[in-house]
């Protein structure tokens, strides 16, 4: 043994032997014992443990502004050579490119999943939302979340466990090379684990989104690699995407939720940008993405960091803000101190009433006769009898008194039953299902007299239908708000607005539930208890640019009718002056102060859909009145003729483009003829052109295509590509906007302005949605991190405080003694292993089968030819056939 000639140290009655070594004397010393050590300092693989704080919750939530700025610098592209995200994401994207190539090629099966993104719980809802966003981007693409639960139950128990209800089936899912996400924020979470280890028999391109590299789930991914003796350079095939959160020992998920969101929107950006950067992979998967997409998405990203560190009152290295907190985290935290004395009223009412009945008993004198005594009044007279009824009503009734004076006292609704709390949680599906698990975690181990029941639904879904006919006065809701003030989202708000109003609406003895809103759009709903506004850390998009022209033209035609004539010319600074701070619009985030307000604006999600609606009917009549037409039959018929007469224009520019007749444009002949007629467009864009038009894919426009192509080309958006720096390395660049939308304004001039705007600001809508879902939706998951935490901490230091610590608990533990890391399964994992060698053997059986299958077809063929026989089978019979054999193959 290399350390015989040291001293050992028996320990454990002999069991164990301790060598004590200095390493700075190794190199020197012991060569062969250096090189067995791994260092436990310094190692960017070996996450420090953390000093236990008396919070842990509350340092969780502190670090999350951290943790996402370390995550954001990691994908930066001049991190590229050093980041092991990066590194990963390399080996991701050649994986996806192989899987573009077999679509383009046409050899991907019909049932094949593309992407399967699994895990379970908190890390599943993220996994879901994350596939949504991928699978809108990318319609062609077949992008699946799966519970890694069911993937257990189907794949790898000897009877597969069916998934009632759920479409999820061997038959249903081909996985064949399938790109396998597994997200787990430990790590180790037993279900994800077995699954990481099961799915090998189907494909090698595996990876994970865990918490730090050194992870039970890293372990087993890094094995395939180094078990593969074709794979030299296993190396560089990382699997492991890490969020560096490392191991968080509060059972709450807050900052390791945080993580893995921010990690999954880098990915994303990363996975676009792989596809928009070449024009197959674009068209074989419809892209709905753009690259303007993605610039404004990646400037909301970076923007995000000043709202968490404005959310949890802390910087982003870490470090709590000097000074006062502020404003936002302070409504936060007001309205969990509100929601912690509901929660503790019978708490304090027991107590109170303890001390009542202890002191009026133990000194004889209940609160009646003690007063009837103090009259002078004889106490055997008959009123006593009177006196001792009254005093007994008030020992029945005490906690019911007790409750209303402290309501009283703390100036809260005196009409909410008098029985445990229920808070409901509304939001859109990840946002709310997690939030649900961060509070019913926090009350784990209250006592019973201070529970709560947690529940959550989707309030543009759900939530009605599961909840509101189980509204009962003092139930408290807390409904997310996606930001209205955008146009694509402000149906969205309007329906989470009228699921709140329909829940508040129901009443009893005239109250109601307590409802509290979490929202961007800054307009407090008429029967919500309360909101918390966050301030949009953001520049405007363009259809918020083109709400606040449309009300600065409306306030300065309303100011010019109020200023008399002869001062409107000599008093021009009365209108521009510089309003004071609370006077401006709400333009918080917004950096193009080219246009102020003198008037606040605050409209409802209603009005925001009427305003826009508003704004477009008056630019159709403002063009109706510009062409000077009127609708009726003679304005219908010129309007034909007109289009007649283009589309013989259009005929005859495509006969000309048409050199050799055939009737179709090749590539060729659509960039020499748009030369040869003066085109100013350079040969990329014209061929960017020409690749969009051609739908089919053929190489060649028809005339239809053609059609379309010059219908749309007159407004058609152009920006110029920025996916990529200077090295080529994948880089998404913020865009440096005023507001979103000033490029495409300025790339568009010059046509018809309301008609650009209008469709400028569709064209936005997809990445407003990724906005809601990757950025605002984040942003309300931490607020309400923040309230529940301010609300959990009430009521256990409150045991604290009554008992001298002996009836304390801890909100960041639960009743099941069981770490995130070793989270148990519905599902036995007893034979993964075996059950991974079984099919991985019939694989390679199957496969054989296919290939002896299909030579066997061939020969009989060519046999049939040679002889000038009948082919035994036609060619649409050798691939019918081909593809029953690979459909007999088990789910590969």
């Amino acid at each position: 043994m290399p350390h015989r000639d040291l001293m050992q140290h028996e320990l454990m009655n002999g069991s164990l032997y301790a060598v004590l070594y200095q390493e700075s004397k190794a190199t020197t010393q012991d060569p062969q014992l250096y090189h067995r050590m791994t260092r436990l300092t310094r190692n960017r693989f070996i996450k420090p443990l953390r000093s236990d704080p008396k919070d842990l919750v509350a340092s969780d939530i502190q670090d999350i502004p951290r943790v996402c700025r370390t995550i954001q610098d990691e994908w930066r592209a001049d991190k590229a050579s050093s980041s092991l995200n990066r590194l990963t994401a390399y080996n991701l994207s050649r994986c996806l490119r192989q899987r573009l190539e077999a679509h383009v090629a046409g050899t991907v099966h019909q049932r094949a999943v593309d992407i399967l993104v699994t895990g379970c719980e908190v890390s599943l809802w993220q996994a879901e939302q994350f596939a949504s966003d991928l699978q809108k981007a990318f319609p062609n693409l077949r992008i699946k979340s799966v519970s890694s639960n069911k993937l257990l139950g189907l794949y790898g128990q000897e009877i597969a466990v069916p998934t009632i209800g759920f479409p999820d089936a061997p038959t249903t899912n081909h996985l064949h090379d399938t790109i396998i996400i597994v997200v787990s924020h430990s790590g180790g979470t037993f279900a994800p684990l077995a699954c990481s280890n099961l799915l090998q028999s189907a494909t090698k391109n595996i990876f994970v989104v865990t918490s730090e590299w050194d992870t039970q789930i890293g372990k087993q991914l890094r094995a395939m690699d180094e078990l593969d003796d074709q794979n030299e350079d296993h190396l560089f095939h990382t699997r492991i995407f890490s969020t560096e959160v490392g191991m968080r020992p509060a059972e709450p998920c807050s900052v390791s939720v945080v993580g893995t969101h921010q990690l999954l929107t880098n990915l994303f950006e990363y996975i676009c940008v792989v596809i928009l950067s070449d024009h197959r992979f674009r068209r074989v998967t419809a892209a709905c993405i753009s690259e303007q997409d993605l610039l404004v998405l990646e400037r909301c990203n970076r923007e995000n960091i000043d709202a968490l560190c404005e959310l949890v009152s802390a910087t982003d290295f870490g470090r709590p803000l000097e000074g006062d907190p502020t404003t936002t985290t302070t409504a936060l935290r007001g309205v969990g101190a509100l929601w912690a004395d509901h929660v503790l009223e019978n708490a304090r009412a027991y107590l109170l009433t303890f001390l009542y009945i202890f002191g009026t008993v133990v000194s004889g004198y209940p609160l009646v006769w003690g007063i009837f005594l103090a009259t002078g009044i004889d106490p055997s007279s008959n009123w006593a009898y009177l006196v001792r009824l009254l005093d007994a009503a008030i020992y029945f009734w005490m906690p019911q008194i007790n409750v209303t004076i402290l309501r009283l006292f703390q100036g809260r609704n005196l009409l909410h039953r008098m029985v445990g709390r229920t808070v409901v949680i509304g939001d859109i599906p990840w946002v709310a299902q997690s939030a649900e698990a961060f509070l019913s975690k926090l009350f784990a181990c209250s006592y019973s007299i201070a529970g709560l029941n947690v529940h959550s639904g989707n309030p543009s879904d759900h939530f009605v239908h599961r909840h509101t006919h189980r509204v009962v006065r003092g139930s408290l809701v807390v409904c997310g708000r996606p930001d209205g003030r955008l146009s694509a989202l402000s149906s969205a708000e309007a329906s989470v607005c009228l699921s709140v109003n329909q829940a508040s609406s129901i009443q009893s003895l005239g109250g109601t539930c307590e409802t509290v809103t979490i929202g961007h759009n800054p307009f407090k709903l008429p029967l919500s208890a309360d909101a918390v506004f966050l301030r949009r850390k953001r520049p405007l998009f363009l259809c918020e640019r083109m709400l606040v022209e449309n009300d600065y033209k409306a306030e300065r035609s309303a100011s010019s009718s109020d200023v008399p004539e002869a001062s409107r010319h000599g008093k021009l600074s009365w209108f521009f002056r510089r309003p004071s701070p609370a006077a401006v619009m709400d333009l918080s985030g917004h950096k193009d102060t080219s246009i102020r307000l003198s008037v606040t604006h605050r409209r409802s999600a209603s009005a925001l859909i009427g305003a826009y609606v508003s704004i477009e009917e008056e630019t159709d009549r403002e063009r109706l009145i510009q062409d000077n037409e009127t609708v009726t039959v003679a304005s219908v018929i010129d309007k034909a003729i007109e289009e007649r007469k283009w589309s013989d224009q259009a005929r005859k520019l495509f006969y000309a483009l048409d050199l050799d007749g055939d009737g179709f444009i090749d590539e060729g002949e659509f960039i020499g003829g748009c030369y040869r007629i003066r085109s100013v467009l350079p040969s990329d864009e014209l061929l960017e052109i020409f690749r969009l038009a051609d739908k089919d894919g053929s190489g060649h426009l028809d005339y239809d295509e053609f059609l379309d192509m010059l219908r749309n080309t007159d407004l058609e958006i152009r920006v110029p590509p920025s996916n990529r720096d200077e090295r080529g390395i994948v880089q998404v660049e913020a865009s440096r906007e005023k507001y979103f939308g000033e490029v495409l304004r300025k790339y568009n001039a010059g046509k018809l302005k309301k008609d650009v705007d209008f469709m400028l600001a569709r064209s936005q809508h997809f990445s407003q949605e990724l906005y809601e879902s990757r950025i605002a939706s984040l942003q309300r998951f931490v607020a309400m991190t923040v309230m529940f935490h301010e609300m959990g901490k009430r009521v256990q230091q409150f045991f604290v405080n009554i008992s001298f610590g002996l009836l304390g608990y801890r909100m960041d533990r639960t009743h099941s003694i069981m770490r995130i890391a070793t989270t148990a399964s519905p599902i036995s994992g007893a034979d993964v292993r075996q059950r991974m060698r079984q099919l991985q053997l019939l694989k390679k059986v199957q496969h054989s089968i296919h290939v002896i299958s299909m030579a066997f077809l061939q020969y009989k063929t060519r046999k049939a030819q040679k002889v000038g026989e009948k082919p035994a089978k036609s060619h649409d019979e050798t691939n019918s056939q081909s593809s029953k054999i690979a459909d007999f193959e088990y789910g590969c």
